[in-house]
């Protein structure tokens, strides 16, 4: 029998690397190690700790539970008993409301245990499935997410992943065999990443860290003391401004952490702080394509609103679209996406506030500012809403007499306009009640906060 020190050696010298990822994402000196001494011999080798290091640490001072897989140890392979320390690690976070970090480095499944190494993913799966929702839970990849794993990131809340790392349903030589598909290509950062997988790509142990410090706090610390003026000016913001200078300048000051920006670009998803309040953003970028929304668009916005209906945060939506993609080949996918958008939207209990800055135009008004989704709209004076914008609208009303003109583009451009003036423009769509307030621009962030402080406890 080995001695304590013995013992604590071994473990030490087998996971150093492992621990230095793992300590880089939780407070210093926090973590305490659970089932420290467990392992076990196999033709393959000593799996010192299963492969496996958990327990419970701290993150900017919230008890979070924590493991990571070892991938020098066996080759990070899935195991039964691997599987039953992750499943502890996940239900005792639950039990006690503390969020979850799992890094993963894994080649796959030890073949030689078996039905009882899918077991034992089958046991994973189900406890991150039990913990969606009822805590954060944040997945990090750290080499390799090889086999069934690699399905965690979607029952997980945040999936950051290295640039270097590889996440695929299996080898990257099986999937690309028969293909001209370049293997380094396949399951990479940057391919999460675009798939919409990848929460946001990293490329250190501290870019990691910094980014799960800011995950936890502001799915765990509701409000916190305000470091930016409440009362400040946004003097840059004016009529036309793109949807990026909107979360520079509203929001409070560094306190925008952008997620899945390389999917479904015509919406950019963010959590953010108003006055130290923490919130989720969804914001259509009139730049990319109108701000009309495509199935990926869809999804992503639809994530972000789930997640903060989960955990209480207020949604803010900023509103510059025409509505939806005009495609013919994704019709049922686009279909299906939106309405489990605007399901989303409507099932979420938590306080919604709508901006209008640009166009709100058809679904662009009801699925994100309609007076079913938001509790406060506010409106920038040079807003449109409405069914059409005013180009089309005055086709159809005025095609007469745009026919009979000398200089139809003249007229058709002065129709519209006073069509716009009459019924589409932010002060006419107010005057009949369906926007609460019309604004400068540059009163943005009072307004904003405002509103989600009047509707924060909202029953």
């Amino acid at each position: 029998m080995k001695s304590v020190k013995e013992l604590n050696g071994i473990a030490d010298s087998a996971s150093a690397a492992v621990r230095k990822t793992l300590y880089a994402a939780v407070d210093e000196q926090s973590f305490v190690e659970a089932d420290r001494f467990i392992r076990s011999m196999s033709a393959l080798g000593e799996a010192t700790g299963e492969g496996v290091i958990s327990g419970f640490a701290s993150v900017g001072g919230v008890q979070v539970g924590a493991f990571a897989i070892n991938g020098e140890v066996l080759k990070g392979g899935v195991g039964k008993a691997n599987a039953a320390k992750i499943v502890r690690c996940v239900n005792n976070a639950v039990k006690t409301g503390s969020p979850v970090i799992g890094i993963i480095d894994t080649a796959g499944a030890r073949f030689a245990e078996g039905i009882e190494a899918m077991e034992g993913y089958g046991s994973i799966l189900g406890a991150f499935s039990a913990a969606y929702g009822s805590v954060p839970t944040v997945l990090v990849t750290k080499g390799n997410n090889f086999g069934m794993l690699s399905y965690l990131s979607a029952v997980c809340d945040f999936t950051i992943c290295y640039d270097k790392s590889v996440t695929a349903t299996s080898s990257p030589l099986i999937l690309a065999a028969g293909t001209t598909e370049d293997t380094a290509k396949v399951g990479t950062g940057a391919a999460m990443s675009a798939a919409g997988v990848a929460s946001i790509v990293v490329k250190s142990d501290a870019e990691m860290g910094a980014a799960v410090k800011k995950i936890i706090s502001l799915l765990t610390e509701g409000v916190l003391p305000a470091d930016d003026d409440g009362n400040r000016v946004c003097r840059s913001l004016k009529a036309g401004a793109d949807t990026g200078a909107v979360l520079a300048e509203a929001f409070d000051k560094g306190s925008v952490f952008e997620v899945k920006s390389d999917f479904g670009k015509e919406v950019k998803t963010a959590y953010a702080r108003l006055n130290g309040i923490a919130v989720g953003v969804v914001a259509t970028v009139g730049a990319e394509n109108e701000g009309r929304l495509t199935p990926d668009g869809a999804k992503k916005a639809v994530e972000l609103v789930s997640t903060c209906s989960s955990f209480g945060l207020p949604i803010v939506n900023i509103v510059d679209c025409k509505g939806a993609a005009n495609c013919l080949k994704c019709q049922g996918e686009l279909i299906r996406s939106i309405g489990e958008l605007i399901y989303a939207y409507s099932a979420s209990e938590t306080a919604k506030v709508s901006l209008l800055t640009g166009n709100a135009i058809g679904l662009g008004y009801v699925a994100f500012a309609g007076k079913s989704v938001a509790d406060y709209t506010i409106a920038w004076e040079n807003a449109t809403i409405g069914m059409l914008d005013n180009a089309q609208s005055a086709e159809l009303l005025y095609s007469a007499e745009i026919a009979a003109a000398k200089n139809r583009d003249k007229a058709a451009e002065t129709l519209a306009a006073a069509y716009g003036e009459e019924n589409t423009c932010a002060v006419a769509v107010a005057e009949k009640g369906f926007i609460d307030n019309v604004i400068e621009p540059k009163f943005t962030r009072q307004y904003l906060i405002a509103a989600v402080q009047s509707f924060l406890d909202k029953r």
